[in-house]
């Protein structure tokens, strides 16, 4: 009985500690902005729209009294965002691509008009993020599939920052690509904007919410496969107090899928896989 209500009061107290900075990491994103006329007035009638253009899931938000809306815990993707009011044309907005943690801003203008007439813009809105001060790289799904990897390490890319000064990972520092061992343990190590590396690293890694830390050290832990993840953000200055385990960078990364999955890919070598595995997958197909 002793035992059981130890393991318990272990796993409970796990819980309270773990679970709290797990949940304040965010693998989603917003949408927020304002909606008004022609003339500039607030439209508080208004109605706010964002569908995932992949999976047709959907989620609404009315306009505050300010003209404000905010939708917020949008899974990363495609979106199509609708607005309508009566007695203004519906607005919608083509190509709106929502990445990890961001908080992206539409303005929307209402035109006056039927309801069922439809004002349809399918250029992308700017790239720019001015509802935020966070300095950093969004490293998208094509680049992590499309450019050349060293390893199949999509730590490579964490190069393309501006601000990185030295990444174990990267080409030009391991062209080899040979892992970076720390205390047995393979390890990133990234320094960025003028940190020094003592033995003490200055960037914290997530991967879908969760720390993603090598026990050793604290350096950056492996990734998955590069097949499974869907992106990755590199924020380099004005960061989130959210992520403040570090001082010098966030790297967030997250998954197309359920990186558990498909973890057990990143850790298999070219050894593991045998002519005896090929053939009866070549004979199963």
């Amino acid at each position: 009985m002793s035992q059981h209500f130890a393991r318990v009061a272990t796993c409970f107290f796990l819980l309270v500690v773990f679970l709290p900075s797990l949940s304040a990491q965010q693998i989603t994103g917003s949408i927020t902005g304002t909606v008004k006329d022609e003339q500039g007035g607030i439209v508080t009638t208004a109605l706010v729209e964002a569908t995932n253009v992949d999976t047709g899931l959907s989620r609404a938000a009315h306009i505050n009294n300010d003209g404000s809306y905010l939708i917020q815990y949008l899974a990363v993707g495609s979106y199509t965002v609708k607005v309508t009011a009566a007695g203004f044309k519906s607005f919608v907005q083509q190509n709106v691509v929502v990445t990890v943690d961001q908080i992206l801003a539409l303005n929307v203008t209402l035109s006056v008009g039927a309801q069922t007439e439809t004002v349809i813009i399918s250029d992308a809105p700017p790239l720019v993020n001015t509802s935020s001060a966070v300095l950093g790289r969004m490293v998208q799904r094509e680049e992590i599939i499309g450019l050349p990897l060293v390893n199949r390490n999509a730590y490579t890319e964490i190069s393309l920052t501006p601000g990185v000064q030295s990444n174990s990972a990267s080409v030009s520092s391991n062209p080899s690509g040979t892992p970076n061992f720390v205390i047995g343990l393979p390890s990133t190590d990234v320094v960025i904007n003028g940190g020094i590396d003592g033995g003490t690293p200055t960037v914290s890694f997530y991967l879908d919410g969760g720390i993603n830390l090598t026990g050793q050290r604290n350096y950056g832990n492996s990734l998955p496969n590069p097949d499974a993840l869907q992106e990755f953000r590199v924020e380099t200055s004005n960061y989130s107090a959210e992520y403040g385990r570090m001082s010098g960078s966030v790297v967030r990364t997250r998954c197309n899928t359920s990186c558990s999955t498909r973890a057990w890919w990143a850790n298999m070598s070219p050894r593991s896989i045998t002519s005896s595995s090929v053939s009866a997958s070549e004979t199963s197909a």
